[in-house]
């Protein structure tokens, strides 16, 4: 069994530290200000904006993003161990994105999202099917032998592909927690379904994995734990579709139950919003314009 000497992984530093200063800009995005502020008032401002459940989902999501590209883990998944390159994927698309999206609030997410071009596209990716397939390619094609050979010989293109499975994770994301404006969301029971479809799909080839006897990925050197190729694999197809049932079926089983504390209650359990309505109105002015 070999030993991981240390290392800074100054990129990961770096990224953190940027996050610290721009988790508050994006905060004071959707406070209304009466004078332009300066960027010392909009990063104080985004501060008190934010509450104190939105501070900590992002500090949880940072933390996430920090633990997988940092010592050890991020050592062991660029040469030892394919196990670790599936959990750092797996932090990545079912721990960071969702925290992270949670962590805006809904009026600066509302007010990032008001330009047109940006609406629309989201708006597209969003839907459900779409979604599910860019997920499911995204995460499919970083496991695959010549992609995780192409991203273990640079750490610009690991952080490259990091930036891709995250980029899709929150496009996953957005249809389950419903944090996009406009008054096409996903109800209750289309949430369920969704998250059943996510939790099958994107960890089919985790099958391939488990059953495979003999090498497919010839890139690793298999030290770090002492595992031999073939169970480092088996491990790495197993760990991908359990902690993949786990959190969306857990996710799924949490909105449940909140719907039915919410109908108990007599609340509706999907509720439209006026923010919803507006963007709803804005996309239908924008796309039928008056003469």
């Amino acid at each position: 069994m070999g030993a991981l000497s240390f290392q800074l992984h100054p990129i990961t530093v770096a990224a953190v530290l940027l996050s610290l200063i721009a988790y508050p800009l994006l905060c004071s995005t959707g406070v209304k200000k009466e004078r332009p502020l300066s960027l010392a008032g909009r990063f104080e401002s985004g501060l008190k904006h934010s509450t104190a459940r939105e501070k900590r989902f992002f500090f949880f999501g940072l933390l996430a993003l920090f633990v997988a590209n940092y010592w050890p883990l991020a050592d062991m998944a660029e040469h030892d161990l394919l196990l670790a390159r599936m959990l750092q994927q797996l932090i990545i698309t079912l721990a960071a994105a969702p925290f992270l999206l949670q962590a805006i609030p809904k009026s600066s997410i509302v007010a990032l999202t008001k330009p047109r071009l940006l609406d629309l596209v989201l708006a597209y990716l969003t839907r459900p099917l779409l979604a599910v397939v860019i997920f499911t390619i995204t995460a499919v094609l970083a496991m695959t032998p010549a992609m995780v050979a192409f991203e273990i010989s640079s750490v610009w293109r690991e952080q490259l592909i990091h930036l891709a499975l995250l980029a899709a994770a929150l496009l996953a994301w957005i249809p389950i927690l419903r944090v996009l404006p406009g008054i096409r969301q996903l109800s209750t029971p289309g949430r369920l379904a969704y998250l059943f479809v996510l939790s099958l799909l994107p960890t089919t080839p985790a099958i391939v994995l488990i059953f495979a006897r003999r090498v497919l990925y010839t890139s690793y050197s298999h030290t770090a734990l002492g595992l031999n190729p073939v169970a480092d694999q088996q491990l790495t197809g197993a760990l991908a579709k359990i902690a993949s049932l786990a959190v969306f079926w857990g996710v799924a089983i949490a909105i449940l139950l909140r719907a039915d504390r919410d109908e108990e209650l007599g609340q509706d359990p999907d509720p439209i919003t006026w923010d919803d309505v507006k963007r709803e109105l804005d996309r239908s002015a924008k796309r039928f314009p008056q003469g």
